[in-house]
Parts: C-alpha cells; sequence; structure tokens
C-alpha cells in the first residue's frame, strides 16, 4: 500500500527501504482540536437543534475537509527512504506538492537532535542532512530521530558499497575487453627466459 502512494515520486526500480515522518504526537493536538470544534460539534448541535441542518452541514463541511487536509499533510510530508537515494515530499496543499531528490552521494554527513524535555520524552526532533553541496536538508519532529538517522547511515553505506561493487565488475569487464581486443590485434607476445 505504501509504494502504492509514494509510486509517483519513485524511479523505475526504485524501492522504498522505510519512510521517515512527523511524530503523530505533535498532529494529535491539532486532529483532537479539528475532531471537536469541526466535527463533533456540528453533529452535537445538530442533534441538540435540527432546525439548524443547513448551517450545522456547513459546518461539518469544512470541518471534514480541514481536517482531511491535516490528515494528508501529515503523511505525506515525509522522507522516502529507498534504495537509489532520499525523496523528500512536502505536501503545501491539495494541489500543491514539492519533492526534491537527494542522491545518496552529494550526502557528507547523517545527525540528529533532540532538544526539551517533551522530545526526549515522546523521542522526537529532528534529522539533518549535510550535503557537499548546498544547504543541509532538515527534517523536523521526525519520530525517532537516532533511529533513522542509524538507519540512514546504513541505508548510505549498502548504496556506496553496491555502486563500489558495480563499478569494480564495470572496470574489470572494460580491463577484460582491452585485453582481449590487444591479443585478438598484436597476439601474446613471447616471453624469453635466459639461464644465468
Amino acid at each position: 500500500m505504501r509504494d502504492f502512494l509514494y509510486k509517483g515520486y519513485l524511479a523505475e526500480g526504485e524501492e522504498i527501504i522505510f519512510v521517515i515522518r512527523r511524530h503523530f504526537a505533535i498532529e494529535a493536538v491539532i486532529f483532537l482540536k479539528l475532531g471537536f470544534f469541526g466535527i463533533f460539534l456540528p453533529l452535537f448541535a445538530w442533534w441538540l437543534f435540527p432546525q439548524i441542518t443547513l448551517f450545522a452541514a456547513v459546518w461539518l463541511g469544512i470541518g471534514g475537509i480541514r481536517f482531511l487536509y491535516e490528515i494528508l499533510d501529515w503523511y505525506y510530508d515525509v522522507w522516502l527512504v529507498t534504495n537509489q537515494s532520499i525523496v523528500e515530499i512536502f505536501w503545501q496543499g491539495f494541489f500543491q506538492k514539492m519533492s526534491q531528490r537527494i542522491e545518496y552521494h552529494i550526502i557528507q554527513g547523517i545527525g540528529y537532535e533532540v532538544n526539551g524535555v517533551l522530545p526526549t520524552l515522546l523521542n522526537y526532533g529532528n534529522i539533518q542532512l549535510d550535503k557537499f553541496t548546498g544547504n543541509p536538508s532538515v527534517f523536523k519532529n521526525a519520530w525517532k530521530p537516532k533511529r533513522n538517522a542509524d538507519m540512514l547511515t546504513k541505508a548510505q553505506d549498502d548504496f556506496v558499497s553496491k555502486k563500489s561493487f558495480r563499478d569494480h565488475r564495470a572496470l574489470q569487464g572494460i580491463l577484460s575487453d582491452m585485453l582481449q581486443q590487444h591479443v585478438v590485434q598484436h597476439g601474446i607476445p613471447s616471453i624469453d627466459f635466459e639461464d644465468e
């Protein structure tokens, strides 16, 4: 299901390893307020005063749309950590999305920061990717920042080692082809061993 919802952001052959998103507790306050004022209150008002059905329906509609907006904003503001890169997705409204790809080979360092009592108790903080070029990328209020930073480092290491192996195999193939072409064109040189 996760791959289906994010497949528009992935390149061909790219697979999601894991997803980093904001801690749900940060959004829970907003969800509770919207649930109470935007959904429960209009339903309760309609139940108490059936004559305000139209007003309650409009209020409920606006509250429901706003609640859906906040859920989608939380769900789509993510970092997709894939087998090829990190895809940052910023959902800025129903009709405005932005994404950016961070290649593993331009990441210089990965760090995290947990600052404060509540972030320490609820285990959320900021994850920062320092890049060789440009400004660092920061994901604010990420759930389990240390674990996610460690998993990012592992994903980067896996990518680099696989790329090194592929590069090694490609170089080996090129050298083998060059040697074979030289032997075909010039033959195998004879080696004279002289007795001393």
